[in-house]
């Protein structure tokens, strides 16, 4: 695999900017969210990524969505199944590129874990899921559901806010 110059030696902004490019990904602050499937259709950017993580931590790390930060930082974030209309995170392995450490994090004991919103922003805009996703969104959107963003990112917080409007989403995934 022949590869590209490396924009001023710094591989994750070079990784960033190629993610970006794309016209996916959902962006808060400072920080960006990609699909491991984005990631696939772009085989250099992945690999520099997994170099990157593989030069602060030991173990491969099972991942469905990268975070960057662009104060060099990445995070692999493992997600419950995106079938799901806003899955949980079920772990995440951290790496401070500038420190050389990780932090890794398992969720799946926690009773009040982090969960995912707009997942159609993360996935390929031809991704089955990207549609439907959108719909109840958009759906949600209109009733009111995003209004307070500070209070919904957990699955507690976000049950209660849905409560609250009286509104019932199915969080099991399609058979």
């Amino acid at each position: 695999m022949q590869r590209e110059p490396i924009e001023n030696d710094c591989p994750l902004l070079w990784a960033y900017r190629q993610l970006k490019a794309t016209g996916r990904g959902k962006h808060v602050r400072r920080f960006s969210y990609y699909h491991a499937t984005v990631l696939a259709r772009l085989p250099e950017v992945r690999y520099r990524l997994d170099s990157l993580g593989e030069g602060v931590y030991e173990h491969p790390f099972e991942f469905n969505v990268v975070k960057l930060d662009t104060r060099s930082r990445i995070s692999f974030l493992r997600y419950e199944s995106f079938d799901n209309p806003f899955p949980a995170l079920l772990a995440s392995l951290s790496c401070d590129l500038a420190r050389r450490s990780a932090r890794h994090i398992d969720f799946t004991a926690r009773r009040n874990p982090p969960i995912l919103h707009r997942k159609e922003l993360l996935l390929p805009e031809d991704d089955p899921r990207v549609a439907e996703a959108i719909r109840l969104t958009d759906r949600l959107e209109r009733q009111g559901a995003f209004s307070n963003p500070a209070t919904i990112g957990t699955r507690d917080g976000w049950q209660r806010r849905l409560r609250e409007l009286g509104i019932e989403v199915s969080e099991d995934p399609p058979p």
